[in-house]
């Protein structure tokens, strides 16, 4: 998995996210009642601390069996953002790593109980029933307005820049066979970059000396941006498909979810 970075400029060079288009297989029952479907919706802070409780969840969905039998088509994940990056350093033409996100499902799914068939390179040589597909996609990649400052007194002063991106993705269970769509979930994800330092612009002598030292700080887009969120979905959609895991395990995930 490849790892952005971004340029030491004023707004961020992030990332972006892919989508999951499930592969073919053959379906048994489904679980859960009702022909509505529930979409729920999650903004995770940007903060890594949420991220035991998430692997909390999908221990606790595991350990209620709800899932035991059950086998999930993965495909590889979509970015429907239409957003390219070809100046960042290390850019390869987009901010979302493309297909390989579903590998952040197969994980959840696995930790949660569930086996996975996976499509992502390829059809399997020997058709698998299924009960479920699951499918990811990236749907925005929104860039908000950088602050920046360089405030020098003498030619000395301090500089800053700080920027930010919102990316939502959703996840969306469905019926294996018929595609019938089962549940649904929206994650968002604000993303932060900052950069502080000191500039220097003075005649010393006779010899003018300029320069500038900054840190930056930035998450690691591809991976704590990614698989929290994406680990979070799958995790909604499987207590809403399954609501004896719901009853159990959603209290420690519920402060990431808004109150209704």
């Amino acid at each position: 998995m490849m790892m952005l970075k971004s340029k030491s400029a004023a707004i961020l060079g992030i990332l972006v996210l892919p989508a999951v288009s499930a592969g073919c297989a053959t379906t048994i029952a489904q679980s859960g009642a009702g022909n509505e479907v529930a979409v729920s919706s999650a903004a995770m802070p940007s903060s890594v601390k949420p991220y035991p409780l998430i692997e909390q969840t999908l221990r606790c969905i595991a350990e209620t069996h709800v899932l035991s039998g059950k086998t999930f088509v993965v495909g590889s994940f979509a970015d429907s953002t239409g957003k390219i990056n070809s100046v960042a350093q290390g850019a390869t033409g987009a901010f979302v790593p493309q297909g390989g996100s579903a590998a952040y499902i197969t994980d959840a799914i696995a930790k949660a109980g569930g086996r996975v068939v996976s499509t992502y390179f390829g059809a399997p040589a020997r058709a698998i029933p299924a009960h479920y597909a699951i499918n990811g996609i990236f749907n925005s990649l929104d860039f908000g307005d950088p602050f920046v400052a360089d405030v020098r007194v003498a030619g000395v002063g301090p500089t800053a820049n700080f920027g930010w991106a919102q990316l939502s993705l959703s996840i969306q269970l469905d019926v294996a066979d018929s595609r019938l769509n089962r549940q649904m979930s929206m994650i968002q994800r604000p993303v932060r970059y900052s950069q502080a330092g000191i500039g220097m612009g003075r005649d010393l002598s006779g010899t003018l000396v300029t320069g500038n030292v900054a840190f930056q700080n930035q998450e690691r887009l591809q991976l704590e941006a990614l698989n929290g969120p994406i680990a979070l979905g799958v995790a909604d959609v499987l207590m809403k498909e399954f609501p004896a895991s719901g009853a159990r395990c959603r209290r420690i995930v519920a402060e990431l979810f808004p109150k209704s």
